[in-house]
């Protein structure tokens, strides 16, 4: 009985790590990273290092990714996501969806316009859209696979006004919890 016992040991100690590695080169998740818990769990944790998602995550608040969630699924309006930005090479940044591929969207006296229909936007605290910068933009048409991403504090993010509409194959997550 006891050799039995050794032997199963034996055995985990080879093969839980072997099915570790397989599991992360294979990557079933899709996930855009080296991260093993992404590449294996397929959650990732995401501490806020600014605030330019004020009110609704605050700096040094840590929030739950699902890795590759759009691999499968469509972006959404609303979503709150994490991304690679081209221009900051290897930052993840957290913004929400606006803007879906082929709408046009435009800010009037503060208020997001998606093909000249107002955005009820509950997560904007009036506090945070009261620079130029975030009272008015130009109508933007956004082009196939891409999105148009916005943190919630509008005065203190940069974002798709500034850096174009992201990619889809740049959009790498979905925060699905908070953790404080």
């Amino acid at each position: 009985m006891r050799r039995w016992i050794v032997r199963f040991l034996v055995a985990m100690l080879i093969v839980i790590p072997v099915t570790m590695v397989a599991i992360y080169i294979v990557n079933p998740f899709g996930a855009r990273s080296v991260d093993p818990r992404q590449r294996i769990v397929g959650l990732g944790l995401y501490r806020v290092p600014a605030s330019n998602m004020s009110p609704g995550a605050s700096p040094g608040q840590v929030l739950v990714t699902r890795a590759g969630y759009y691999v499968k699924r469509q972006p959404q309006r609303g979503d709150v996501v994490t991304l690679l930005v081209p221009k900051y090479e290897g930052q993840l940044w957290l913004q929400r969806i606006i803007g879906l591929p082929g709408e046009t969207i435009a800010i009037v006296d503060g208020t997001v316009h998606i093909d000249g229909h107002p955005l009820e936007e509950p997560y904007v605290a009036a506090e945070n859209v009261r620079t130029a910068y975030s009272q008015a933009m130009d109508a933007v048409r956004i082009p196939a696979d891409h999105y148009f991403l916005l943190g919630d504090n509008r005065d203190n993010s940069e974002d798709s006004r500034l850096l174009d509409p992201t990619r889809r194959e740049d959009i790498t997550g979905k925060v699905i919890a908070r953790l404080q």
